[in-house]
């Protein structure tokens, strides 16, 4: 068995009884209230470490969807835990007589392997953080840019990214505050392979956010964040147990692009060329009543986080958005709009069995009927809309929206199967909440969602379950803020 912390150990015997008992898995909410737990976001660190520990299989969508691993696990491996690494400043290693346990997937194929303790914050860009436990492969040499153990001064040991220069050799730290190392020579004693988190110690720091965040009402989360900066907040989670972590009531407005479920095998067209209209695991149907529970739950999440006058905007095609229209009424909503987005460039239909499907809807409505909701009608029927072919200038701004989907230069580091033009999220953004208000998206993806909030002057939280969009929703963050402060670029 993998190496479990004490509560992790506690946690899967408690499912593992639970699945034995009653034939099928426990939700969080009642792992949470057996553990007398303060929060869902600490549930699910446990089982997000019991996951990468290959103790648990996890279905996202469904709120049952805890398997256990019945894979066969002899494979597994001891290694020495030879001490602890600074990823700061340069510190001694001291040696133990310790090892772990570690699954072989950690490892390299071939080569010598031990493990050690990490100090210091120097390396949290790479995912390396205080207390972590990284897994070394002993090599003399590496190439320029890997993350190694390097000797210094001949007994000192720190762990950075190393770069060859003219004349000298660097030590760069992955943490934009601290400055880089440089020296003469260096000692190379091994490559890091991997690193595991301490889940423990989460739950002691109990993974709150600064109090200068708490006065903003950010800090209702819990959860470490996947990227923070200038109000621009994400997190690697599903989103029903973000949202179940959050404040309540701390929330002025959602926007939703829910997985559409429609991954079936089928294809499209895409610049001429016909393409598969599967998008992942993480949109494909588990049947009718699943999906309609999955839209449900995550809905009702999301009302409990919006304040009384909150509203929330779902997006989607006829696969998904009349399924979330009756969630909505279901969770206790009231429907304001349903907006019908025309894409005047949609894809043609290829089967020429039916219409070409040419717009999505979106689904507007707020959480308390008798709240004020906020809605700038002067900018909707005076402001200039040029992207939009149907709206005429001083007349009001009615439900069918004429606007082409995403520009290429919106795709400049990535695509996600299912983006939306950023003209399309600044107009529900400035139609609906007003400047440092706090907007969520449950589904980032790419980020259109908090790229618009941010050049709004709002405050944004994403949440998504796939590491590849959040990646490239901090580069577009990046670029942005890049062109903010130098606009003549």
């Amino acid at each position: 068995m993998p190496t479990l912390t004490k509560r992790q150990k506690q946690i899967y015997d408690y499912i593992k009884s639970y699945v034995e008992k009653n034939g099928l898995s426990p939700t969080f909410n009642e792992i949470k209230k057996h553990f007398k737990l303060s929060a869902a976001s600490t549930v699910h660190q446990h089982i997000g470490a019991l996951v990468e520990k290959e103790m648990l299989i996890k279905n996202n969508y469904n709120s049952r969807g805890i398997e256990l691993n019945k894979k066969n696990r002899k494979d597994l491996i001891k290694i020495p835990l030879a001490g602890t690494i600074a990823a700061g400043q340069p510190i001694e290693t001291f040696q133990t007589n310790e090892t772990i346990t570690v699954p072989k997937n950690l490892l390299s194929k071939s080569g010598e392997h031990f493990a050690l303790k990490v100090k210091g914050d120097s390396m949290i860009d790479e995912g390396i953080f205080d207390d972590d436990t990284v897994i070394i492969r002993k090599q003399d040499t590496i190439e320029n840019g890997e993350t190694a153990v390097a000797l210094i001064n001949g007994n000192e040991v720190t762990l950075k990214k190393i770069y060859k220069e003219k004349n000298r050799i660097r030590l760069q730290p992955a943490n934009p505050n601290l400055k880089p190392l440089f020296v003469k020579n260096v000692i190379i004693q091994g490559k890091v392979i991997s690193a595991f988190r301490n889940i423990e110690k989460i739950e002691e720091e109990d993974t709150i956010l600064k109090s200068d965040e708490k006065s903003k009402g950010l800090a209702a989360i819990e959860q470490k964040h996947y990227f923070n900066r200038n109000n621009f907040v994400l997190y690697h989670s599903d989103c029903v147990s973000m949202l179940n972590s959050m404040k309540e009531n701390s929330v002025d407005m959602i926007f939703a692009d829910p997985p559409y479920l429609l991954s079936n095998g089928g294809f499209s067209v895409h610049a001429g060329r016909r393409v598969s209209v599967d998008k992942g695991e993480w949109d494909k149907s588990n049947g009718l009543k699943k999906d309609f529970e999955f839209h449900l739950e995550w809905i009702q999440a999301a009302r409990r986080v919006l304040k009384p006058h909150g509203t929330i905007w779902i997006s989607g095609t006829y696969h998904s958005i009349y399924q979330c229209g009756f969630a909505v009424q279901v969770a206790k909503f009231h429907i304001l709009n349903d907006i019908a987005w025309f894409k005047p460039n949609a894809s043609p239909n290829l089967s020429c069995r039916y219409f070409t499907a040419s717009h999505e809807t979106l689904l507007w409505a707020r959480k308390d009927k008798n709240a004020k909701h906020a809605f700038d009608y002067d900018l909707m029927k005076n402001g200039n809309w040029p992207e939009d072919q149907l709206k005429k200038p001083g007349f009001q701004m009615r439900s069918v929206w004429a606007m082409g989907t995403p520009k290429r230069i919106e795709k400049k580091f990535g695509k996600h199967p299912t983006q939306k033009p950023e003209d399309l999220l600044k107009r529900i953004i400035l139609a609906s909440t007003n400047k440092d208000d706090l907007v969520v998206d449950p589904f980032t993806g790419s980020s259109t969602t908090g790229i618009a909030s941010h050049l709004l002057g709002r405050r944004f939280i994403g949440i998504d379950t796939e590491k590849k969009y959040l990646d490239l929703s901090i580069k577009r963050f990046e670029e942005l803020e890049r062109n903010l402060k130098n606009p003549s670029n």
